[in-house]
């Protein structure tokens, strides 16, 4: 999982794009079946949300 992880952040990077912490464990939680699906796009909208207030 880590792995994978790290190739996701490697990826990301390349495009200048980061993963916040609080997106990782997001991941991570969806990828563990810790969280639905519904529950992953949920507050990964609430996530984006977030960012798209505070950059204003």
């Amino acid at each position: 999982m880590n792995k994978a992880m790290e190739y996701v952040k490697a990826t990301q990077a390349m495009e200048e794009l980061i993963i916040s912490k609080e997106q990782e464990e997001l991941i991570l939680d969806s990828l563990n079946g810790e969280i639905s699906e519904e529950e992953f796009e949920k507050k990964a909208k609430e996530i984006a949300n977030w960012s798209v207030k505070r950059k204003k």
